[in-house]
């Protein structure tokens, strides 16, 4: 179990010791990197460069994410007791702590949910001043682009986020205006702004980084498992929300847009040791309907929608409205769990898998590279082969004994209303077609 206090003045933190880690958040304070570790150092100049008001609710939002994300990256899964499952106690400063505290017992259980850590959420507080925009030309030009825009569109570099960002722009249908809204790591954005070119209609940005760098007083390396990055996704989505309705006078601005394939939005346990958060939920339609309830209590007024929550990969392909544009953007974009070890898509993880059947779906010819072109290469090499055989296994279990809804539901809570649950069974049941006959095209079937 480890404490994690985070505050912008280094000088208010405790020392740094096995079961207290110390975080300096933004940048308002030199960095003390021995001391500390530290966190979202560029966000306050990012949210300034806005030009517009920031909702005071929307900035704690933004903090709580920030310590979130620290935490779930500076402790490693490897010291919690069954090498997974950590106790995370977090001691965050907000500008109105008692508002939060009102749903903090709930958000700790939606945490649990998304990372499967254990979480305890303190809040108190926070001296720190709500950031005010940059009064400069290039602020003023940036506030007057937002104006117009009526909703927030989540843009990874992802392929399924580059579907959605074209089907909204590169349509003569849409009548939405988004902001995108983008999580650059390290050698993401290069990919992302490749992605963009692409894109025919005005459209406004907001790419962040919270960056956690450990304290040089850490002797391991950073957790890489990443199950809660959209928590702090969605929390910069939902303060994109509020610079749109401050830059055009309208508090009816509300949809955020989260393009994610049903399958993987779903992510069913392939096997029994992958059932709970060892399958990502970072978009499970239970997750977010919860969590949209939760930040409306606090006053938000959001709607999350899933566009593609009834489509298969392969399909989001098939009928994107712009197939010159997509047919660019597939080997620009990034769908691997393993990319940002590399910085080359692996070829045989279980989104490679499902991105790689996608194209043969949609019957396109260039992809991007892999590490590993050829899957028959890996099938003697235990680590790499794992996804390929759990997939293979979870085909012939299903085609023996075809409950879907059960394999469903081993996933995360469904919705209640039965026809959403069917089309929910029929989307999966849909997308490990795809890959099974992906597989079957490179004799693994």
């Amino acid at each position: 179990m480890t404490d994690f206090y985070f505050h912008h003045n280094p000088d208010e933190l405790p020392e740094y010791s096995d079961e207290c880690h110390p975080v300096q958040i933004f940048d308002s304070y030199p960095l003390n990197k021995y001391k500390c570790s530290h966190a979202s150092k560029e966000l306050l100049t990012k949210i300034r460069k806005l030009g517009v008001e920031i909702d005071p609710n929307a900035f704690d939002l933004v903090t709580i994410a920030t310590a979130v994300t620290s935490a779930e990256t500076f402790e490693p899964r490897d010291n919690a007791p069954n090498s997974w499952s950590r106790i995370l106690n977090l001691h965050i400063p907000l500008l109105d702590p008692a508002k939060w505290e009102s749903v903090g017992t709930r958000l700790e259980s939606l945490l649990g949910f998304l990372t499967g850590d254990q979480w305890k959420l303190s809040f108190s507080k926070s001296d720190f001043a709500l950031p005010k925009p940059i009064n400069s030309k290039q602020s003023k030009l940036t506030a007057e682009s937002l104006k117009g825009l009526n909703a927030v569109c989540l843009f990874s570099g992802g392929l399924d986020s580059a579907v959605g960002a074209i089907n909204i722009l590169n349509s003569n249908n849409s009548d939405i205006r988004p902001m995108l809204i983008s999580h650059a790591y390290r050698a993401d954005g290069a990919k992302q702004q490749a992605i963009k070119k692409l894109l025919k209609k005005p459209f406004g940005e907001l790419s962040y980084s919270i960056a956690p760098q450990l304290s040089s007083q850490a002797n391991y390396a950073n957790d890489t498992s990443m199950r809660g990055r959209s928590f702090n996704f969605l929390a910069m989505a939902v303060l994109g929300i509020t610079a749109l309705r401050s830059a055009n006078n309208d508090n009816t601005i509300s949809q955020i847009i989260v393009p994610e394939n049903g399958y993987i939005s779903i992510n069913p346990p392939l096997t029994r040791r992958r059932i709970g958060s060892h399958s990502t939920r970072t978009t499970h339609p239970n997750y977010l309907s919860q969590l949209e309830e939760l930040l409306n209590e606090i006053g938000f007024n959001i709607h999350i929608v899933n566009p593609y929550q009834f489509k298969t990969k392969g399909e989001m392909l098939a009928e994107c409205v712009d197939q010159d544009a997509v047919k660019e953007a597939i080997p620009l974009s990034v769908s691997c769990s393993h990319w940002h070890r590399e910085h080359i898509q692996c070829g045989y993880c279980l989104p490679c898998l499902i991105r790689r059947a996608s194209v043969f779906h949609a019957s396109f010819n260039k992809d991007a590279s892999y590490a590993v072109p050829r899957l028959k290469s890996i099938l003697k090499e235990y680590e790499k082969r794992d996804d390929v055989h759990a997939v293979q296994t979870a085909i012939l279990r299903l085609k023996q004994h075809p409950n879907y809804m059960a394999w469903l539901r081993q996933s995360g809570p469904l919705p209640q209303n039965k026809e959403i649950r069917e089309k929910l069974e029929s989307t999966v049941k849909r997308g490990l077609a795809e890959v099974e006959e992906f597989l079957k095209s490179v004799n693994l079937s």
